[in-house]
């Protein structure tokens, strides 16, 4: 039985390529809104189902804009 830390785990990996490029392109882009950021879909979809884990497991959630502010 695959335990849900695992599936995390799975999903993290995804979670940092994605993250990385939402960064990058944000560093090169002139973006005024997070959403205008061709990456903005498929990190918040991966972001969305890791909150759903995370709270599962009763650890902190993943914000988007906090994580880019931390990231930039």
């Amino acid at each position: 039985m695959i335990k849900i830390d695992h599936v995390l785990e799975a999903v993290s990996s995804h979670y940092e390529v994605y993250r990385d490029l939402f960064i990058e392109e944000h560093r090169m882009g002139n973006y005024k809104k997070l959403t205008d950021n061709p990456y903005y879909d498929e990190i918040k979809t991966i972001i969305d189902a890791m909150n759903i884990l995370r709270k599962y497991l009763g650890w902190e959630t993943i914000n988007l804009k906090e994580e880019v502010k931390f990231y930039l």
